[in-house]
């Protein structure tokens, strides 16, 4: 079977303190977008987990994040016997702040589960994402959510009012152990834009939406070409832009196709381009 990974924006994201354990406490709203990777997911004679992918940099093993989640969902569903062979085709790009990982593994539990038959439901998926990775949980619901704590505590809150949006990720890379040492150099934050959000979208109010964009790794990281995109993006009609995650894509949101289709060739050779729309994730 294929199964579509769906990745995510950041409308906020609020940092609000470190645990004992190294872990940073996270307050974010994210939302699903059209941009997706796809799984092409079989049973195998072989016993294990089996990948491959498109892109020969991305490692196939335990590194993995679908390997993990193909892994775990085996165990757990006491299918060690088993055997899956999974094709990675990946389209939304590493270190970009898209959840592409996350999503992967989400998309690979949701389709073992059917695959299967093995009626697990959305909570005990999410369960088993959380041991993946903190964003996972949130890809296996999909749609728009509230995350707190690592981000593995999701709860739904109202969508993204119907827009368009224009993402991009510009040649330069963040990884995100690196984002996080950057932002410890700082102190918290003492605006916090998450509950504003969270508002704006009850309310369904799209401007109000994009007045209350937010991303603590945006206000300390400083990336130029994340500068040069913001500007471009509000330059080119966009109600609002900010970076996604901890970096380095760049979106802006836009009330029309034709704004965000002209606004895609203004920043044409600024780094890689898409347009989509919110989405329900699944």
């Amino acid at each position: 079977m294929k199964v579509r990974a769906y990745g995510k924006l950041n409308l906020t994201l609020d940092v609000l303190g470190r645990r004992p354990d190294g872990y940073h406490l996270l307050d974010t709203v994210m939302q699903s977008i059209s941009v997706w990777d796809e799984l092409d997911i079989q049973t195998s004679r072989q016993p294990g987990v089996h990948l491959q992918c498109n892109k020969d940099r991305l490692p196939t093993d335990s590194k993995n994040t679908v390997y993990r989640a193909a892994k775990f969902f085996l165990e757990d569903c006491g299918l060690v016997d088993q055997g899956v062979y999974i094709f990675i085709k990946k389209y939304i790009p590493s270190r970009s702040g898209m959840g592409g990982g996350s999503a992967d593994a989400a998309a690979a539990l949701r389709g073992l589960n059917e695959m299967f038959k093995t009626g697990l439901t959305t909570e005990q998926l999410m369960a088993i994402g959380a041991r993946v990775g903190a964003d996972v949980p949130f890809c296996v619901m999909g749609g728009a959510a509230r995350c707190t704590g690592v981000g593995a505590n999701v709860e739904p809150v109202a969508p993204l009012p119907d827009c368009w949006l224009v993402v991009c990720k510009p040649p330069v890379g963040m990884s995100t152990p690196r984002a996080y040492s950057i932002l410890d150099q700082y102190p918290l934050s003492s605006t916090q834009a998450t509950p504003r959000m969270l508002e704006a979208l009850e309310a369904g109010n799209l401007k109000r939406v994009a007045k209350c964009l937010g991303n603590r790794f945006d206000e300390t990281i400083r990336l130029a070409p994340v500068r040069a995109l913001k500007r471009a993006m509000v330059d080119a009609g966009a109600l609002g832009s900010m970076m996604t995650g901890s970096g380095s894509s760049v979106y802006g949101i836009f009330v029309s196709e034709d704004q965000a289709r002209e606004a895609l060739e203004t920043i044409d050779g600024m780094g890689r381009t898409f347009i989509a729309q919110p989405c329900s994730g699944i």
